[in-house]
């Protein structure tokens, strides 16, 4: 992933922010939250090395299965998150 993020790449991931609208029940659907998300993987990760991922794009980025897939973009983007706010922890403190 970029390291240090461009003001653009650091906008992306601002927008992913922002929480997709609710199901009347409350709920909110994985892949509304994954579309929000993947743009901000794809401005900042400069290398993809997962295998069975080569080659992916926006357009081609599995969404199945599911909960999988859903878990995958979550990893990635609380990695890329840790990149975004920097470190939070002071050392020795």
């Amino acid at each position: 992933m970029a390291d240090p993020l461009t003001l653009p790449q650091a906008r992306l991931i601002e927008e992913a922010l922002d929480t997709p609208k609710k199901n009347e029940d409350g709920t909110v659907w994985l892949s509304a939250m994954d579309e929000k998300r993947l743009p901000a993987l794809f401005g900042c990760v400069t290398e993809w090395n997962l295998k069975g991922l080569e080659g992916v794009t926006l357009e081609n980025f599995p969404a199945s299965p599911r909960k999988a897939s859903h878990k995958l973009v979550e990893y990635l983007f609380l990695e890329l998150m840790k990149i975004y706010t920097g470190e939070l922890e002071t050392p020795n403190a």
